[in-house]
């Protein structure tokens, strides 16, 4: 079964890139975006793999992700 999920991208100050996995409370890294992305690709299949593995029932996405600035004096 083809399933779908979340990933939230952010670039660094070191301009490495950071593909956040909200469902699964994972981060892959990478140079490019590309290489962040196919190793979040990586690192989904991975746990999909163990979570039916050890019999542990995959989560259904239901991530909602809102992206706000927020202003700080300092």
């Amino acid at each position: 079964m083809k399933r779908s999920f979340t990933v939230v991208l952010e670039r660094g100050d070191d301009a490495w890139w950071m593909a956040h996995v909200p469902l699964l409370h994972a981060t892959a890294q990478g140079r490019s975006r590309a290489t962040a992305l196919r190793r979040a690709q990586g690192l989904i299949e991975f746990a999909l793999e163990d979570m039916r593995a050890s019999g542990r029932r995959v989560p259904a996405e239901r991530s909602r992700v809102e992206v706000v600035r927020l202003r700080a004096t300092g």
